[in-house]
Formats: structure tokens, sequence, C-alpha cells
């Protein structure tokens, strides 16, 4: 990497798996909104399905999703219900209209349920949505959680895709995140995964956390080739204590410096590429042969809030607390707490508590920004047309930032994003964004730090 990138790797930037950010939701979006959306949904429209999981068996102190720790196995049972419910109301909505692409159980921790509450939501997909033998079941597995005959049996109900999240195979890197997990239950995890034939193994892989070293991690990522999974993705962690309190368990003191955490990405990109894999996107990394490198080649690499995808869906349908749904144009959060959740699924509602409606000039400034996260080139001339003067300036003056550094090239309104520079195009997106651009005087503006 160029010495003058280095800098704009320790900025932190959105991760714009939508435009505008869940931090822009606010309750003008109802229920009675998305229903509406729902019931214009063509026939044959193509959806992807998310099914959020929010139990843990114990907390994870870096952990950012939206989860909780829980002991009692008997509302896990009642959450599936909740859930099976909610995709019934959904398929009332949509009345025969959609057609599942994929469906994706995420969390928390999705195989803290058994199997048997999994098949039953897979059953409530079924019967509210539809199914075809081409639908593609993906799965996030936490390895400690992986039961006997629990690979074989996800493969037998028709997943091909599974999640492994790794994080960093150093003990005392675990230690102090309070997750121990050893290689060989990963590694036994991957032999069964690759026995039973899922053809598509991904792992999770966190750079900045506190007592990784520059040796530590190039011996996380040696390990991961060795395994050789399809997908990688490398997420940074995002310290940010007063947001979620269980981070205040870590220790602050050990956390990687701004100038380890950009030796950290540097190292993991340098070695995944060296070793065969494709760069896709700014942070995901894949194998030639892999649907997410040849989308990335083919110009049909998406994002969503699964990060980048081969799905063709632009439609999500987001089931259970927190999830979130995008329908032409609409996005609506379901209630995050149980208690409120429960409340409206079991009153017959769907769980809408908050979203954004975008405005056409929203949807302009998400496509450009998409454009360039997933395919590293954005036409801009209609983004700038859109801007206030203002905003326009302050856009075009990042921009000659960029260029000047050599991130991006810019002509004729073409914003290009060179490719060893892809790990920072989120701080190109933030170039274009005005909510980034329109910080109050005097508040913390991270990309004007980093130039």
């Amino acid at each position: 990497m160029k010495p003058q990138w280095r800098k704009y790797l320790a900025v932190r930037a959105p991760r714009y798996t939508s435009f505008p950010s869940a931090l822009h939701f606010d309750e003008q979006v109802t229920a009675a909104d998305y229903a509406a959306r729902l019931r214009d949904i063509a026939l044959y429209e193509p959806l992807s399905i998310y099914v959020h999981v929010p139990f843990c068996k114990q907390l994870c102190w870096y952990c950012g999703c939206n989860m909780r720790v829980e002991n009692d196995y008997g509302r896990a049972l009642r959450y599936v219900e909740a859930a099976a419910r909610e995709l019934r109301l959904v398929g009332e909505a949509l009345a025969g209209a959609g057609r599942p692409l994929s469906v994706h159980f995420g969390g928390g921790t999705p195989n803290y349920l058994k199997v048997e509450e999994i098949a039953a939501l897979l059953c409530a997909i079924e019967e509210g949505l539809g199914l075809t033998d081409s639908t593609r079941l993906g799965i996030e597995l936490d390895p400690r959680l992986i039961g006997e005959n629990d690979v074989s049996r996800l493969a037998m109900l028709g997943f091909s895709r599974m999640s492994l999240g790794v994080q960093d195979f150093d003990p005392d890197v675990q230690d102090a995140i309070n997750r121990i997990q050893s290689f060989d239950l990963v590694e036994s995890a991957v032999a069964e995964m690759r026995r039973v034939g899922v053809g598509d193994i991904s792992f999770d892989l966190v750079y900045g956390l506190p007592r990784q070293t520059a040796m530590s991690f190039a011996d996380t990522i040696e390990k991961t080739i060795a395994l050789s999974p399809d997908r990688v993705a490398v997420f940074g962690y995002a310290h940010v204590p007063a947001l979620l309190s269980r981070q205040r368990l870590i220790d602050e003191a050990a956390l990687p410096t701004p100038a380890l955490r950009a030796d950290l990405a540097e190292l993991a990109d340098a070695a995944l590429v060296g070793a065969g894999y494709r760069r896709v996107g700014f942070d995901h990394y894949s194998k030639p042969a892999n649907a997410l490198a040849r989308a990335d080649i083919e110009g049909r690499l998406r994002r969503n809030f699964q990060g980048f995808t081969d799905d063709l869906a632009a439609t999500t349908i987001g089931v259970g607390a927190s999830a979130i749904s995008h329908v032409e144009g609409l996005y609506a959060q379901n209630a995050k707490n149980l208690r409120d959740y429960y409340r409206a699924i079991d009153g017959g509602r769907l769980a809408t508590a908050r979203g954004v409606e975008l405005s056409p000039r929203e949807r302009l400034i998400g496509c450009a920004i998409q454009d360039l996260l997933c395919r590293s080139r954005a036409d801009i001339s209609g983004l700038l047309a859109r801007l206030s003067p203002q905003e326009a300036s302050a856009v075009c003056r990042r921009l000659d930032i960029l260029e000047a550094d050599g991130v991006i090239e810019w002509r004729d309104d073409i914003v290009t994003l060179a490719d060893e520079a892809r790990p920072l195009a989120r701080i190109v997106a933030m170039a274009l964004d005005p909510y980034e651009n329109r910080a109050p005087a005097g508040s913390p503006q991270p990309f004007a730090r980093a130039i």
C-alpha cells in the first residue's frame, strides 16, 4: 500500500450497507408503510430473506450485533413462534407475489437454535413466501455450538453456504474478547462441512482487537489460508464503548495503535491476495471460482445488510427483532426490543418500529455509492446536480484530495477507484456522502482528520 494511503486506514467510516445508514432511520416509517410496499411487489420479483436470531450462549465483548445472552431455551422457542407468525403476516401482504432467491440466517448466533427450530422457520418461509429447489440457503455458525451431526442435518435441509465466526485464532486475543475457541474446533467444523458437500464456506476475521500483534495476526491469516475457506471477510473492530456497554469490558490499553491497525489490515490483504484470493469490495476475499468472485468479475456484485453478495434480489425481507427490510426505496426496521417485537406480532401487526423512505436524491446518491463500492467506478454527474452548491463543492474538494493521493482517478464526472485501493472504498464513499459533508462545525469529522 502506498505510504500516503495509510492515514486513511485509521478513519472510522460508515459501512454503507444502506444509504442513508440506519443511524438516520426514524419513527415516521410505520408498519402500514411497510405493508403497503409489500402489497406492491410484483408476482415474480426476486426476494432476499434475512432471519435474525438474537440469542447467544455467551457474551463476546467486542460484538456490535443486536443480541442477548439467553440461558432459557424456552424463550428461544417463543421467539421462533413469533418469527413464524411474522412470516405469515408478510406472506398475507405479499399474497403470492415475490420469489425468494436466497435465505440467510444471521445473528446473534443462529445455531443457538436447534436444527429442529431452524427447520421450523424454513417451513414457515415455505408456507408464507414459497421456496424452490434453486433458493440458496446460508447460515452463520458459532463453532463452539456446533453439535454432533448438526452440519450434516443443516446440509440435508438445503444449506449450501456456511459462515464461521473465527475472529482470531490466537488464544491470548480470544481471552481478551471473551471468545475462546480452538483451531482444532474450527478445523473439525470445516472438515465436516467439506465431508457433507457444503460448497461455500466462509470465515469472518477481525483486526484491531486487543492484544493483537503483527505476528499473531499473521499466524491467524496463515491458519485461515491452510483451512482454505472459499470466502474470507476481514472486518476492522469498531471500539464504541459509549454505545455498546459490553465493550467497556475490553482493556483499551491493549488495543492496537492506529499504526498497528493499518499494518494488520495491510498484512491480511497482502497475504490473502498472495494466496490466490480475489479482492471483492473493500473487506471480502474470494477464491476465483466462487460465486462471489464471479459476480465481481461480471459486474453483478451487490451490497446489502449482509455485506457484499452475489444475490441479484434488490428487495430484502427482514424477519425477527431488529431485522431490516428494503422494499422499493423504503427501509423498515423491526423493533429491537423483544417485548416490543412480541407485542406487535401478537397483535397481528408487522413489527416495524422505524425506517426511512428514500427521496429521489437519496436514491441517486445511494446508487452512486453502491456502484463505487461494488464496481470501483461511479458516474457522479447526476449526484452533483442534485446537491446544493455548498454540498457539491465539499464533494469536489474531497475528491481532489483523494485524486492527489492516487486513491482515485476523476475524469468527466467518472470516479474510478484504483484496484489496490479497494480497501479504502468507504473513504471515497464518504466523499460522496452529504450527511458526512454537513457535519456541524466543531464536531468530529473523521474524513477531515484523515487528510
